[in-house]
């Protein structure tokens, strides 16, 4: 019995013939609605942090990024189109998983630009087709467990997705690209603590980067990596509760298309959300002058989820706002129309926002459906109320093409004047070049306007602690490991004085990684790469120690193995040698700690194990870098409601603080004598 990804990949490869007309007009209007999003967001704060960081690491990329004027790499073109293409949370949404497909494979065609996306039109849109198909009927398979769970579907999703589309786009044969799929599969990132800061849409991005870096270690004989679905390390297993159920995944696949059920959004916020927001809005115009101040009570009937979702009252900034209902109602009754300017800081932080937000009353209810709300507020004596049955951008009430071509405009017209109907045309052209020829439509011919930089929100708890402890270089080494330390660091500054011209950091830490080999622990290895490649060279071995004790401190609490953590230790030896702040090194932990899942193939082999530990090392110098230039992340990354420690561990293990002591305690018991290795 072959295993269901195999058989999927089968099953794909069986149906590449031509497609449906609708299904190829659905993956259109994905496409052209994820490429507006993205240039909407072109000129935010997030995105000029991740292009500053990708074009200071790594200069002279070829990449078109919509909506920018710099050009990337491959790599980090594809994370930076796929966080733009989330970043406003106005992209995609299927509603039955609350999977955002749209960002991952704009992402994955981004990267591809210049070769295999430079194809047909048809061609391309066939690949985008089947890349979404496999992300959600994947979601199916393992929903409503895993999202439940506290999972960010799309990040976990996206990754297989994206190789689906890269490997058929690449003409990846079956055994290909089934190893392929698996390995993205074993790649799954996210999870929802992250939302409300820039570590969301980095999610998409970042999953569309494992999956293209999947396609590539497959091209090049990758072997087989086991049962990455349902084995003990699997991605049901670790992230479903044991959830999963095949027939999701593989049935009438190619005559039954999810495809077809994915909707798009007229407000830019979590999905959940909108029905509320379009009560909202409905009341406004029933409202003396629009004046909101005659309110004195609101109540929301609605679906579970809205409350456990997005049930934050007293949003700080925008990204938090997005997933902060009762923002959507105040900004509903406030401005009578919801887009991005609902969601500016200034309005999130005023008097009257905040007032109103603090008059608002969930009722939950099982049988109210998600794409439905009861909206009710009080003047006086009275009560109004509005019904949303179905709530527009939904299966029932689906936004037209008319809708979407309207909202692309409104998204690129303030980015791109006078160019959306260029756009427009581009998306819905024919013929070879499509992708080329759709991102050369979104290329400025003037300066960007930008967006306001994004509020720096207090933060405080468990991991800001541990962050202040790891920027003091509070962490010491006991004498095992402090010998050991000193012996790799000596034999990591020899690797690189043999590559003086590399500069790319995350290669520099690739060279030293190499150099080190596999005969130590590879949290170890990964964080002494990390603190050469990205310090001054006077102190290595501090940011090695401060960056391997937590990142094995971690594995112990997630009883994993410490390559599971290795983007972490990574990430805060590089943040550490760099000098960052408590704030960056916070930040650096949540974008390296949300790629901690713990999910792995059960047959993995030196090679696979050796090629996780080198992504792992650039993953983990790109998270400080990144952090460094300003994308944010969440302040409880590792003890928050849904952090690493509260997802993977449900014992007391999970409550326990991790400490200085702690992590030097959990390096000094990981450290192999010097003279063993010789």
């Amino acid at each position: 019995m072959s295993h269901p990804l195999q058989a999927l990949v089968r099953r794909i490869l069986d149906r590449t013939g031509p497609l449906p007309d609708e299904v190829l007009a659905a993956a259109r209007r994905t496409v052209a609605n994820v490429v507006a999003t993205a240039v909407g967001a072109a000129g935010a704060p997030a995105l000029d942090a991740v292009v500053a960081a990708s074009t200071a690491m790594a200069p002279g990329g070829t990449a078109v990024v919509p909506g920018r004027p710099e050009r990337l790499h491959p790599l980090d073109a594809a994370l930076a189109t796929g966080l733009a293409a989330h970043l406003d949370d106005f992209d995609d949404t299927h509603l039955r998983t609350v999977i955002h497909p749209g960002a991952v494979e704009l992402a994955t065609l981004v990267a591809l630009q210049d070769g295999p996306a430079a194809r047909d039109a048809d061609e391309v849109l066939t690949a985008v087709a089947w890349g979404v198909e496999a992300q959600l009927r994947l979601g199916n398979a393992i929903s409503p467990e895993h999202y439940d769970a506290g999972w960010h579907i799309t990040g976990t999703c996206g990754p297989v997705g994206a190789a689906v589309t890269a490997g058929l786009l690449r003409g990846l044969d079956a055994d290909r690209l089934a190893v392929a799929v698996a390995l993205a599969a074993s790649g799954p990132i996210g999870n929802r603590e992250g939302f409300g800061s820039m570590t969301k849409p980095f999610h998409p991005g970042q999953a569309a980067v494992v999956g293209l870096r999947a396609v590539q270690a497959a091209a090049d004989d990758a072997p087989w990596p086991g049962d990455v679905l349902t084995g003990p390390a699997g991605l049901a297993a670790r992230l479903a509760g044991g959830a999963f159920r095949p027939g999701e995944l593989l049935d009438d696949l190619g005559t039954r298309w999810e495809l077809c059920a994915n909707t798009f959004k007229p407000y830019p916020c979590g999905i959940v959300t909108h029905p509320a927001i379009e009560a909202a809005e409905a009341l406004h115009s029933g409202l003396p002058d629009g004046d909101t101040r005659v309110i004195e009570g609101i109540e929301l009937v609605c679906h579970p989820l809205v409350p456990e979702l997005t049930g934050n009252p007293d949003p700080v900034d925008g990204l938090q706002a997005r997933f902060s209902t009762a923002h959507g109602i105040a900004a509903g009754l406030l401005l009578g129309q919801v887009g991005l300017p609902a969601y500016d800081d200034d309005l999130v932080r005023s008097d009257e926002a905040v007032r109103l937000r603090s008059l608002v009353r969930f009722e939950a209810l099982d049988d109210c459906a998600r794409d439905a709300a009861r909206l009710r507020i009080r003047i006086g004596d009275a009560w109004r109320h509005h019904d949303v049955e179905h709530v527009r951008g939904s299966l029932a009430r689906p936004m037209t093409d008319d809708d979407l071509a309207a909202k692309a405009r409104a998204l690129v017209e303030p980015v791109l004047p006078g160019r959306a109907a260029e756009l427009e045309r581009a998306c819905g052209a024919t013929g070879p070049g499509w992708v080329p020829a759709l991102l050369a439509a979104t290329t400025p011919d003037r300066v960007l306007p930008r967006r306001a930089p994004e509020s720096v929100v207090p933060v405080a708890g468990a991991d800001p602690a541990l962050a202040e402890l790891v920027a003091e270089r509070a962490v010491r080494p006991g004498p095992r490991a402090a010998e050991l330390l000193a012996h790799l660091v000596d034999r990591g500054r020899s690797a690189l004085d043999d590559a003086p011209h590399e500069a790319d950091p995350r290669r520099r830490a690739l060279v030293v990684a190499h150099a080190l080999g596999s005969e130590h622990d590879p949290a170890i290895t990964a964080a002494v790469a990390a603190a050469l490649a990205c310090g001054d060279g006077t102190d290595a071995v501090a940011p090695a120690v401060a960056g391997a004790g937590v990142a094995l401190d971690l594995a112990g609490v997630l009883e994993v193995p410490s390559r599971a953590v290795t983007r972490v230790a990574a990430a805060l030896a590089a943040a550490v040698a760099a000098g960052s702040s408590a704030r960056v090194v916070l930040y650096a932990l949540g974008l390296s700690a949300t790629q901690v899942t713990g999910v792995a193939g059960d047959a993995g082999g030196d090679g696979t194990h050796a090629r996780s530990r080198a992504d792992a090392v650039v993953d983990g110098v790109a998270a400080a870098r990144l952090a460094a230039a300003g994308v944010t992340g969440p302040a409880q990354p590792l003890h928050g409601r849904r952090g690493v420690l509260a997802l993977l561990r449900t014992d007391d293990a999970a409550r326990r603080e991790m400490t200085a002591a702690s992590a030097a305690s959990a390096l000094e018991g990981a450290a192999v004598p010097v003279v063993a290795t010789l």
